[in-house]
């Protein structure tokens, strides 16, 4: 389901995984032992699955060499500015896989859970992407998301949750120190590109969620020093 709301969007995203689809998102191989639990679990994650997801739509007023105005907002970061100075429109995201695998008694202290909760935003966060895509021809595929560099911190979140008008409908709250309940949620500025993640400018090298490889050369571009 989607419901409007002039420039703001709020999403009930439906799931549709195979095996194999659900594997690659939790980074199982095919021929993995892990494989069987992935196919055991597959049907719990279809019935109780229940991510969702708010957007909003802002205009970027200005950006300068350390700082970037949203809809009225500034915030001050290099890499903000860096990435949104050649896009006038973005959009906003809150995206969360839910709270409805925990409600499943067959994966009541199962070590699995978070790592099913984890491919199910994945799996949530490029159906927004994909969704935003063909509804309105905009590659939002490029991504920052608070929290995830020292640059652009967590605390950003108390803006970013202001802009985009709460998060009530899809059951997500925001704590005193910026973190979001449930805990598999994102929250990100979306910008045309080709698919920027945070992680190419991260230096935590051995993070077993990185999803782009580290830029040695982009991050002395952005930063003017060595990691």
């Amino acid at each position: 389901m989607e419901s409007r709301k002039t420039d703001r969007m709020v999403f009930e995203i439906p799931v549709g995984f195979t095996a194999e689809e659900l594997a690659r998102f939790c980074r199982v191989k095919p021929d993995s032992p892990a494989f069987a639990v992935v196919e055991e679990a597959l049907p719990l994650v279809l019935e109780y699955g229940k991510p969702m997801a708010v957007i909003r739509w802002v205009t970027v007023d200005r950006t300068d060499g350390d700082s970037a105005t949203v809809d009225g907002v500034t915030f001050r970061s290099r890499v903000l500015a860096d990435k949104l100075k050649d896009s006038p429109r973005v959009f906003l995201s809150v995206i969360t896989a839910g709270s409805g695998l925990e409600k499943c008694e067959d994966l009541d202290g199962d070590p699995f859970l978070d790592t099913l909760n984890g491919a199910l935003l994945g799996y949530a966060t490029g159906w927004v992407v994909r969704t935003v895509k063909e509804k309105f021809g905009y590659d939002g595929s490029s991504m920052l998301n608070p929290g995830s560099l020292p640059d652009w911190p967590i605390a950003n979140n108390f803006a970013l949750f202001d802009m985009i008008g709460g998060t009530e409908e899809i059951g997500v709250t925001l704590r005193d120190n910026g973190y979001m309940r449930p805990w598999n949620t994102t929250s990100h500025i979306h910008f045309p590109g080709h698919g920027y993640q945070n992680c190419s400018l991260c230096r935590k090298y051995d993070c077993v969620g990185r999803r782009a490889p580290f830029d040695r050369r982009e991050y002395i571009r952005i930063f003017g020093v060595e990691p």
